[in-house]
């Protein structure tokens, strides 16, 4: 489901950004992985992050 507006502040206009520097998301037991990067869908209007997830989860597959 696609977050379609902010439940804060009801402002539509939803903008994508990602985590820069550091962070990366690695999956526990993998060493050797670089990770995903880290996206989040943010309100243009007060800032509010609806939503975060990684970009790349089938780096994940297999973790427990």
């Amino acid at each position: 489901m696609e977050n379609n507006h902010c439940p804060k502040c009801g402002c539509k206009e939803i903008g994508k950004g990602k985590l820069s520097g550091h962070a990366v998301m690695r999956p526990i037991d993998k060493f050797f992985s670089l990770g995903s990067d880290i996206i989040a869908d943010i309100c243009t209007e007060c800032g509010y992050i609806l939503e975060m997830k990684v970009d790349q989860p089938e780096k994940f597959k297999g973790t427990n």
